[in-house]
């Protein structure tokens, strides 16, 4: 009971958050159906027929991969009702602003932890 409990837990913080960056690349590309339900169904289905692919072919390897990114393309269509390019476009713009996202989150990390240490460690050089 606890798997199933963790296992709904996580689809959920997954759907919530990463719907968030397949929302906002549809949003970006004037989806038709762009709405941020429209982006946690899509990374929550995604999720979970991803996981069955593997679990039915993942001996397989490159061919379930493959299999895996054309049904995530399927998602992205069907949900945002767009075409093969822009489900394609889709996919790589919400990788690209996770990538951004990341990348600024660990910069305030870095600028946190320097004011942070600023007292505890004199080398520490302190930000402007």
């Amino acid at each position: 009971m606890v798997d199933v409990l963790g296992l709904i837990i996580d689809l959920i913080v997954a759907g919530i958050i990463g719907g968030i960056f397949v929302w906002l690349a549809a949003k970006a590309l004037s989806a038709p159906k762009a709405t941020y339900w429209h982006g946690i169904l899509t990374v929550i289905s995604a999720i979970i027929v991803t996981d069955i692919i593997r679990y039915l072919l993942g001996s397989l390897g490159l061919i379930a991969e493959i299999i895996e990114v054309v049904v995530i393309l399927l998602l992205i269509k069907h949900f945002f009702g767009v075409g093969w390019i822009k489900a394609i476009i889709i996919a790589i713009l919400a990788w690209i602003i996770l990538i951004i996202v990341i990348f600024v989150l660990a910069l305030l990390g870095i600028a946190f932890a320097t004011v942070a240490l600023k007292g505890i460690f004199p080398g520490v050089p302190t930000a402007p």
